[in-house]
């Protein structure tokens, strides 16, 4: 997608944003819980405007400064020999995440471990840094201690990514939804993007297929899955890791970027 589509589509989606009731980042904070049942969506980007005329009713949006589609940063951490990356593909219900996330729009910095405990099911720990973590010290170290059985000395930075993001509240649950496009990857001099694509992810306390996201996101053709952008930037940026498990996903971006990836 050329930058000037990329602007005309940001464009058309803060029009769509527009007639949603605001939510406030202190009343999600109050909200959002860190052990959560997740579950992931990918449909084409230009299904989205729809999709959010259809979410207005049952959703608010959150705003911050007056933005309601905010950027990311994130760098993630992996050993050298990719052991994080690895334990996913084995599994992905004893995955495990390692990163820095900035958000961009509010300017503040979160340290973050990911784990899945189950099933969909997941627990977030965080702790607020002054920037986005580029280079572990003793500080992170001693929290990745309390939250997993992780050698914080063989992490090192491997990929960053970008994105940007539309959060919705549920007007009547304790449920949030997370909608990402212009996903981008990069390590060193190399980069890459997906295109076309939107990642969404429904955050509740249970599985419940009663949401109104599930219940539209089902409507448009597009079924629950299984994808990791860490996983997905790894295979894409690292030719010598083995591709044979994210074939099925790779195959399914491509086909909803209506093209390939392109370098960034």
């Amino acid at each position: 997608m050329s930058s000037s589509s990329t602007r005309a589509f940001a464009h058309q989606v803060r029009d769509h944003l527009a007639d949603f009731a605001p939510v406030s980042l202190d009343a999600i904070g109050q909200q959002a819980s860190q052990v959560r049942c997740d579950t992931k969506f990918l449909l084409p980007q230009g299904q989205l405007p729809a999709l959010l005329d259809a979410l207005r009713q049952d959703y608010r949006v959150l705003e911050v400064g007056g933005a309601r589609l905010h950027h990311y940063r994130t760098l993630y951490f992996d050993t050298a020999g990719f052991d994080l990356y690895r334990r996913h593909q084995r599994s992905s219900r004893c995955a495990v995440k390692v990163r820095s996330r900035q958000y961009v729009d509010s300017g503040r910095s979160f340290f973050e471990l990911k784990r899945k405990i189950g099933p969909r099911r997941s627990v977030k720990a965080r702790t607020e840094t002054p920037d986005i973590v580029t280079e572990l010290t003793a500080a992170e170290g001693t929290f990745i201690a309390a939250h997993a059985q992780i050698n914080s000395e063989r992490l090192q930075p491997t990929i960053w990514n970008r994105f940007e993001r539309i959060t919705l509240v549920s007007k009547t649950s304790r449920e949030r939804v997370t909608l990402d496009v212009g996903v981008h990857f990069r390590v060193g001099t190399g980069a890459i993007q997906i295109p076309g694509v939107v990642v969404g992810e429904l955050k509740q306390e249970r599985f419940d297929r009663a949401s109104a996201f599930f219940r539209h996101m089902r409507a448009l053709g597009s079924r629950p899955t299984g994808f990791s952008k860490y996983c997905v930037g790894a295979v894409l940026l690292y030719p010598q890791l083995k591709r044979s498990q994210a074939r099925p996903k790779l195959r399914m971006l491509a086909k909803l970027a209506q093209g390939n990836y392109h370098a960034a």
